[in-house]
């Protein structure tokens, strides 16, 4: 997503935010590919993937007047949408189902790292969703090829900050070391 692309979210939805159902069609274009996205990569089942999509833009859409306009609304998006996921896993969990394309092989030797990965990862993306706007910025991208409003020493320097943030957001929140 291009910085013009992300200014113009973060506009939408805080117009949303304050009651213009106008921006709804717009937000649910610029929400719903990323979205997705995660879901999928989470959930790697594209039907629990779908459902956990679309009760994630349900939550976003109907909690807009939540929005904190002073922050951007892409991580908190996908903050949403992440909990979604983590939601719909435990519940199939508990109801101990499963899917064959979702679920690594019992007979594989690395079920268990795919299994602790999918939670890391939705563990992160709650953990990125506590950090300030600038230190997302920096984070998205580093990690998501993203244009960052700096580049060369600084840049370094802001990474090596929010990572120090992340982890510290990380151990807070999960108690690990």
């Amino acid at each position: 997503m291009s910085v013009r692309t992300v200014s113009e979210l973060d506009a939408l939805m805080a117009r949303l935010a304050e009651g213009d159902r106008v921006a709804f069609t717009r937000v649910f274009e610029l929400l719903w590919g990323p979205i997705q996205k995660l879901c999928l990569s989470l959930l790697r089942n594209e039907a629990d993937a779908a459902d956990a999509g679309q009760e994630a833009m349900h939550k976003i859409l109907e909690r807009a007047s939540d929005f904190d306009k002073t922050r951007p609304a892409m991580p908190w998006a996908l903050a949403i949408a992440g909990w979604e996921c983590r939601t719909l896993a435990r519940r199939r969990d508990r109801r101990r189902e499963s899917h064959a394309d979702a679920m690594p092989s019992c007979a594989g030797p690395h079920a268990e790292e795919e299994f602790l990965q999918r939670d890391l990862t939705a563990a992160a993306m709650a953990a990125l969703g506590e950090l300030s706007e600038l230190d997302r910025e920096v984070l998205i991208a580093t990690f998501w090829d993203e244009a960052a409003s700096v580049s060369g020493a600084t840049l370094r320097k802001r990474r090596e900050r929010a990572l120090d943030r992340l982890r510290r957001t990380f151990r807070r929140l999960y108690g690990l070391d």
